[in-house]
């Protein structure tokens, strides 16, 4: 019987725990463990997960000192004896069949990797970008592509990828733990070029919690430069891996216009005291990793080449007038309809207009989408509130229960 390893790293989540656990412990597919590792939280967590363990023996705890998410998921899968690796975020949960469906899927395909679907909570208060990236379709490759990047539903989060655990470990395929942001991009940069057969499905099997405060995401996206600079550490890892794979040699000039997409619009739109160090920093990674042609066929793209010249040949075109032409004729050819809501953004922002604006949006109740998300929001608050102490005194049902017939196997 194949068996599923299922990853949870914990760290101050302690509020989030109970119900991440209870999804994985009733999973309709019994041949699971669940390893655990707390990365040195300093809240209830250790507490919460102890009690777990004391009445699920599939649950293993992995103690270590605090270093990271990308340390913690590496310690699981280093701790890990089933067939298959999944990862579950403690503040997030899953669907009762997730196990289940991912064994259906090996089995059915023999595949390295399956990346599955997910859905947002609380609904209602995610945008159209998240549906689509939480939302594959049913896609089988036998051999790597570049298109499982551009035409498949493929990032950006490593608990949407399941991996056999023998093909993680063949490869010696961890996260990235110097990098705190972004390891969820590094990692299916590194897995689907090395998977014999990677399967796609449309199954949403996870339900991903968006805007909790105090996570990583949220506090990461709240300092600007670090997270432009982290994107051109990103964009150095996965062009110095790929080019000691020797996947560049065939794969280069797709991955620079993947790159790109990724970080040239950040870099030309950052601050002009920014631009600067962050411009220098991704050409030498690009004049290090890829050849002169395939830099030479990116800065012809019809997007992005303007762009590229900037950075790579003349970058006088990163700043002044001439940044703004290169700029917005990257959003025109790329997405019309962005340009010309942004074209009415900035008309509607300068002078008189801007004061017009600002009186009217101030005399407008707030709308009944808005009001809509706030009421959900809310509520789910007060559910997960009433779900905490739910869980907390069923495990104390099931730890008595559990006490006394230990008592009477010893009687």
């Amino acid at each position: 019987m194949i068996t599923v390893s299922i990853v949870v790293p914990v760290y101050n989540v302690e509020r989030y725990l109970p119900r991440c656990l209870d999804s994985l412990r009733n999973q309709s597919y019994r041949a699971i463990e669940i390893v655990c590792v707390n990365d040195g939280a300093t809240d209830r967590s250790a507490q919460i997960l102890e009690r777990y363990r004391a009445v699920e023996p599939r649950i293993r705890v992995v103690e270590k000192e605090n270093g990271g998410l990308s340390s913690a998921r590496n310690a699981g899968i280093l701790a890990a004896t089933g067939d298959i690796v999944c990862f579950v975020d403690s503040d997030d949960f899953v669907a009762k069949g997730m196990a289940a469906c991912l064994v259906e899927a090996f089995e059915a395909t023999n595949a390295d990797v399956v990346t599955f679907g997910g859905e947002v909570v609380p609904a209602g208060t995610h945008d159209a970008w998240l549906e689509r990236v939480l939302s594959p379709r049913d896609k089988v490759y036998t051999a790597f592509a570049p298109d499982i990047f551009t035409d498949e539903a493929a990032e950006p989060f490593a608990w949407r990828t399941a991996c056999r655990r023998s093909f993680l470990l063949e490869n010696r395929l961890l996260f990235d733990e110097e990098l705190r942001y972004g390891e969820d991009k590094i990692f299916h940069y590194a897995v689907y070029p090395r998977s014999s057969k990677t399967v796609f499905i449309e199954d949403k099997l996870y339900f991903y919690r968006v805007g909790r405060d105090g996570s990583l995401m949220m506090s990461r996206s709240e300092d600007r430069y670090l997270r432009l600079y982290d994107h051109v550490r990103i964009v150095e890892r996965i062009s110095r891996d790929w080019a000691e794979a020797g996947f560049t040699e065939r794969y280069g000039t797709e991955l620079l216009q993947l790159m790109a997409e990724f970080v040239l619009i950040d870099i030309m739109s950052a601050p002009v005291e920014w631009r600067t160090p962050l411009a220098n920093f991704l050409d030498a990674v690009w004049k290090t990793y890829f050849s002169p042609e395939q830099l030479d066929e990116l800065m012809r793209d019809r997007i992005f080449g303007s762009m590229a010249r900037a950075i790579l040949k003349d970058r006088k075109r990163a700043f002044g007038v001439q940044r703004k032409f290169v700029f917005y004729l990257n959003t025109l050819r790329s997405n019309p309809l962005f340009f010309v809501r942004r074209f009415g953004s900035r008309l509607t922002s300068i002078g008189p207009l801007k004061h017009v604006r600002r009186a009217v949006a101030d005399r407008l109740p707030m709308s009944s989408r808005r009001q809509a998300e706030q009421l959900e929001k809310i509520a789910w608050q007060v559910a997960e509130a009433h779900a905490f102490a739910d869980s907390m005194a069923l495990l104390d049902i099931e730890a008595e229960g559990r006490g006394a017939r230990d008592q009477q196997d010893l009687a």
